[in-house]
């Protein structure tokens, strides 16, 4: 169930979410439940069209009281930005009204559009909140379902993390064909990495070579202290 504050600026929502039932938030123009890595938790959304958001920068609200209280309230809470906005050949921030472009102002005072994208990445790296951008209310609406789908789905159940793709070293691509088996190998080991395991090609000369040497033998690499040979060592036997 996905409930929607009852409020004008956020009920206009509900008939464009499924499953959506309209309640008082205290905070919030959206919230529902969801599955965390500890269990069930409290998920809450804040949209703002270009204009709200001018207004509440401009009056502290949304830094002052909105966010707070959506932080104390909420495991995770996203702030939806809603509207068509671009960056004018003064650099200030225009809205689409109809078909025309116009500055937002508010009170004579204009705002640059790097401005009000950088407070918006303030918010994102210091408070937590995640900043979303849509063109309209269903883009809203949309974005809200695909939120909810998510955080319905079990946590461990969520793996798209975990699909890394390793890159070579930037020096790999300056060699001439592919790094040989024991560099490779010895680029994984604890504390050698790429550049060391040159040294270690060098030394031993074969993968055997590498397996069957003893921790003293480590030590005589170029590069290679007695701590990382310790490391490496043990990363190869353990």
């Amino acid at each position: 169930m996905i409930f929607v504050d009852d409020r004008i600026g956020s009920r206009e929502l509900a008939h464009l979410i499924n499953d959506s039932i309209l309640v008082n938030l205290d905070f919030g123009d959206v919230s529902f439940s969801g599955n965390g890595p500890q269990g069930e938790v409290q998920i809450g959304i804040e949209r703002k069209t270009c204009g709200d958001l001018i207004n509440s920068i401009t009056t502290g609200r949304l830094s002052g009281h909105q966010l707070p209280g959506l932080l104390d309230t909420y495991y995770k809470v996203y702030l939806i930005v809603e509207g068509v906005c671009r960056e004018s050949q003064t650099k200030e921030l225009e809205i689409l009204k109809g078909k025309k472009w116009v500055n937002l102002q508010r009170g004579g005072r204009k705002f640059r559009y790097r401005d009000v994208w950088s407070f918006l990445t303030t918010l994102e790296t210091f408070t937590g909140v995640i900043i979303r951008h849509t063109s309209n209310m269903v883009e809203t609406a949309n974005q809200i379902e695909y939120l909810y789908s998510w955080w319905s789905k079990p946590w461990t159940k969520h793996r798209g993390h975990l699909q890394l793709h390793k890159l070579p070293p930037p020096s790999a691509l300056l060699r001439p064909g592919k790094p040989s088996l024991i560099r490779r190998m010895a680029s994984e080991l604890v504390g050698v990495g790429w550049e060391r395991a040159t040294a270690v090609e060098k030394h031993f000369g074969s993968v055997r070579r590498m397996f069957e040497a003893e921790e003293s033998e480590w030590r005589k690499i170029d590069g290679i202290g007695k701590l990382t040979a310790r490391k490496a060592f043990e990363s190869l036997h353990e």
